[in-house]
């Protein structure tokens, strides 16, 4: 069994989770081409564990759930201390976190009174995220003064993640209120769509 939960594969999400300081840690003290070398290393930490899971046949619900948790909160982390130090804008930083706590909240509350529901990501809602993780990289690139993260690229992915997390946001309440505000009589209503990854 321990050797199940420590499975190469979730050892590798475990160290994703240990980038999560290290970046917000490289961002505050402006080490931004540092930085990005550690996002880097996060997007090949998050495609390794996935294939190695398939490959050696490794899945386990302790991976699938510490999975998209290591992915929110780097990401979380990171719309935090770019925002800190203005390499985003904060309204920015405020409305990708506050679509997620909204999301995470209302799927608790429709487990907490239906039962778990297994929650699977919309098209928008993987745009959405898409979107968010590209701005990311451009945030920090543009600070590391990579000349391909232009100043107008980088605010062009602000605006798109602004309207895609809000979209994304509008889309989920909408499913959410169409099978969980109408009760049909005899019927039991499908787990609703994240509007995120």
């Amino acid at each position: 069994m321990p050797s199940r939960v420590l499975s190469p594969a979730n050892q590798i999400t475990i160290l994703r989770l240990v980038f999560v300081p290290v970046f917000a840690i490289l961002v505050i003290d402006r080490h931004y081409g540092w930085a990005l070398g550690v996002l880097v290393l996060a997007a090949v930490s998050d495609i390794a564990d996935g294939t190695v899971a398939r490959i050696f046949h490794q899945q386990s619900p302790l991976g699938m759930a510490l999975d998209p948790i290591a992915d929110k909160i780097l990401m979380t982390t990171a719309y935090l201390v770019l925002a800190w130090r203005d390499a985003l804008p904060t309204w920015l930083m405020v409305l990708v976190i506050s679509r997620d706590v909204a999301i995470v909240t209302t799927a608790a509350l429709i487990s907490l009174v239906a039962g778990y529901r297994p929650f699977t990501p919309s098209i928008l809602g993987k745009v959405s995220t898409v979107t968010q993780i590209i701005t990311i990289f451009l945030a920090v690139a543009h600070q590391a003064g990579i000349p391909l993260a232009s100043g107008g690229l980088l605010y062009l992915f602000i605006y798109l993640t602004a309207g895609f997390t809000l979209g994304s946001g509008m889309h989920y309440l909408i499913v959410i209120r169409n099978r969980y505000g109408r009760p049909e009589s005899g019927a039991k209503p499908t787990p609703p769509p994240t509007a995120g990854a």
